[in-house]
């Protein structure tokens, strides 16, 4: 494996840990692991937008551009954003982070090479399981 592929696995792979760590601290302090379903929904967005950001940077750095993409990968992270406001229960802000790491996943598995298909075919699977398992403890 060379050097680029290994150094986005080992910062993939330790991008799970807070999904991870936080889910398990909520699960298991069931009394007071409430308190750490904003930090892990907050985690969720960034990485979804982080995910929409690299969508914009490619499109970017295509010949011609489509307006399209530009527009569309705006949506994970306001759609994200917007689950922030208040009122919003937690439930409903975990279901849109899921269905948005697994939409960025099913836009970006087409175009990319089958090392970073696998990738983040897992990363997804690790949040969003997290988040899925979250959720149910709500």
């Amino acid at each position: 494996m060379d050097r680029t592929r290994l150094t986005a696995w080992t910062l993939t792979l330790a991008g799970l840990i807070p999904f991870i760590g936080l889910a398990a601290l909520i699960l298991l302090n069931p009394r007071e692991g409430g308190r750490w379903v904003d930090p892990l929904t907050v985690y969720g967005a960034i990485i979804l937008s982080f995910l929409a950001g690299t969508r914009w940077g490619k499109a970017l750095a295509e010949r011609d551009p489509r307006p399209a993409t530009l527009i569309l990968s705006n949506l994970p992270p306001v759609a994200a954003w917007l689950t922030f406001l208040p009122g919003v229960p937690a439930e409903f802000r975990l279901l849109v982070l899921i269905f948005g790491l697994i939409g960025m996943l099913y836009w970006d598995f087409g175009p990319s090479p089958v090392w970073y298909r696998n990738l983040r075919i897992i990363a997804t699977m690790g949040a969003a399981l997290s988040l899925g398992i979250v959720m149910q403890q709500l």
